[in-house]
C-alpha cells in the first residue's frame, strides 16, 4: 500500500526515465542518418576502404545507445514497481504533487504535451476533470460540496483554464481572481475546475457536461443560473460542453445564460497549424525524421487546436500528419445563451500590422472573435471585448476584462454604484 504522494512522485520519476529512453533513441536515429550520409560522401572519394571504419562506428554507436535506452527503460520499470499499489492519502501528512501549485503545474505541462497517452498508461497522474478547492479535488456530492462551499449560492460561475494550465492560472500576478471578486460583488459562487488538457476537447466537453449535471443535482441550494468562463482552450471546452448538453438533453443547459471565452482560438491557433505542417516537412528527410516523430507525439488536445475543434467528428487526433489540415465545423453555443468573447493584441494600436498578424501572441483576434472571411461560428461583435497592450495570459486577470465581465452579469447600474 502506497500513499498518493509516493505514487505521484514515483510515476513522475517513471515518466522521466521513459522519456529519457525515448530521447536517446531519437538522438541515435539522427546520428545514424547523418553518419550514413557522411560515409556515403566519403566512399565517393576513397571507395570501399571506408567500409570497415563505418561498420566499427555503427557497432560502437549502436551498443552505446542501446545501453542508454536499456538503462533508462530498466530504471523506469524499477521505479514503477517500487511505487505502484493502492493510494492511502491519510497515511502521509505531506501534500501530494497534484495538491501543490508547482507540482500541479508540472503535471499540467505533461498533460498538455502527452495527456492522451498518459490517460492510457498512467495510474494516478491522469486524474479526471474535477472541482478544486485549495488544490484538492471536491467530489460533486452534497456533503462534500456543502463543506467546500459553505456560502453556496444560486448563481454558479465555473472557470475553465487553458492548455498546460491549472486553476491557479486565474491568480495571475498574485491578485484576487475574477471569481473571488464576482463572489464578493455580484453574489455568485465561483467554482474552479482542473482537467487533462491533452485529451480531446470534445471528451473534456462531455466530461464537463456530465460534471455539471451531477453538480446541479447535488448543490446545497437550488441552482438558478450557470455561467461558464474559459481561457484559451477552456473556452472551447465550455462550448463543447454546451453543445454536448443541448444534443443529449441535459437539464443543466437550461440554466446556462452566459459563456465567456477569453483568448479562445475558436477558428484555430496558428502555432498548432504550423506544428502540424512542420511535422510533415521534417518527416521528408532521414536526418530530421526523428524530430518529426517527436512532434507527432503531441497530444490530441493540441491537435484539436488546429481548427478549434469541439466535437468528436472533427479534428486531427488520429489523423496522420501532412500538409492537408482538413476542415472543421462552425458550432456556436445553444440558442438563448449569450456568448461573450474577449481578445487581446500585443500592440498599442489594434490595427497595427503586428497586432493584426500575431494577436495576443498565441491567438489572433479574428479567431478569438470566431469570425473571418471563411468561417463564422455566430458570435456577435457587440458581445466582444478587445484590449490592447496585452498578451494571451493577461486575459487571465485584467481589470478591463473583469469590468466587462461584471457589467455583462449584473449590469452597468450595479457596476457604477460600486465605484
Amino acid at each position: 500500500m502506497k500513499t498518493q504522494r509516493t505514487q505521484e512522485l514515483g510515476e513522475l520519476g517513471e515518466l522521466a526515465f521513459r522519456e529519457l529512453a525515448s530521447a536517446a533513441g531519437g538522438v541515435r536515429a539522427v546520428r545514424s542518418a547523418i553518419a550514413r550520409r557522411t560515409f556515403a560522401a566519403v566512399r565517393l572519394g576513397v571507395g570501399p576502404a571506408v567500409l570497415p571504419t563505418q561498420l566499427m562506428h555503427d557497432a560502437i554507436a549502436a551498443g552505446t545507445y542501446a545501453s542508454i535506452v536499456a538503462a533508462c527503460s530498466g530504471a523506469a520499470k524499477a521505479v514503477g514497481a517500487l511505487t505502484g499499489g493502492d493510494a492511502v492519502i491519510e497515511d502521509d501528512p505531506r501534500p501530494s504533487p497534484s495538491h501543490t501549485t508547482r507540482g500541479a503545474q508540472t503535471i499540467a505541462v505533461l498533460h498538455g504535451l502527452i495527456g492522451d497517452d498518459m490517460e492510457k498508461t498512467a495510474r494516478v497522474l491522469a486524474y479526471p476533470m474535477s472541482i478544486r478547492v485549495d488544490g484538492r479535488p471536491v467530489v460533486p456530492k452534497y456533503r462534500a460540496l456543502a463543506a467546500a462551499f459553505p456560502d453556496a449560492g444560486a448563481h454558479l460561475v465555473l472557470f475553465m483554464h487553458g492548455l498546460v494550465e491549472t486553476e491557479s492560472a486565474w491568480r495571475l500576478g498574485g491578485r484576487p481572481t475574477y471569481g473571488e471578486r464576482l463572489d464578493s460583488e455580484a453574489d455568485t459562487t465561483s467554482i474552479f475546475l482542473r482537467y487533462n488538457t491533452g485529451r480531446r476537447i470534445a471528451t473534456n466537453g462531455a466530461d464537463l457536461s456530465d460534471l455539471l449535471e451531477q453538480l446541479v443535482q447535488a448543490w446545497p441550494v437550488r441552482v438558478h443560473r450557470i455561467t461558464l468562463v474559459g481561457h484559451s482552450m477552456g473556452g472551447l471546452v465550455s462550448r463543447s460542453a454546451a453543445h454536448h448538453a443541448a444534443e443529449s438533453g441535459r437539464r443543466w443547459v437550461d440554466l446556462l445564460t452566459d459563456v465567456f471565452t477569453l483568448g479562445t482560438p475558436h477558428l484555430g491557433a496558428p502555432l498548432a497549424h504550423g506544428v502540424h505542417v512542420a511535422t510533415a516537412a521534417l518527416a521528408l528527410a532521414p536526418e530530421t525524421r526523428p524530430f518529426a516523430n517527436l512532434l507527432a507525439r503531441r497530444s490530441a488536445g493540441v491537435r484539436d487546436l488546429i481548427h478549434g475543434s469541439i466535437t468528436e467528428a472533427e479534428g486531427h487526433a488520429s489523423y496522420a500528419d501532412g500538409f492537408d489540415v482538413g476542415i472543421a465545423a462552425d458550432i456556436s453555443v445553444p440558442e438563448g445563451v449569450r456568448h461573450h468573447h474577449a481578445s487581446a493584441v500585443v500592440t498599442g494600436n489594434p490595427r497595427h500590422p503586428v497586432g493584426i498578424f500575431v494577436g495576443d501572441g498565441l491567438v489572433r483576434t479574428d479567431s478569438a472573435g470566431g469570425r473571418n472571411k471563411l468561417r463564422n461560428i455566430g458570435l456577435r461583435p457587440d458581445d466582444g471585448l478587445a484590449i490592447n497592450n496585452a498578451h494571451h495570459f493577461t486575459l487571465l486577470n485584467d481589470e478591463r476584462v473583469y469590468g466587462w465581465m461584471r457589467r455583462a452579469l449584473v449590469g452597468d447600474k450595479a457596476t457604477n454604484a460600486s465605484g
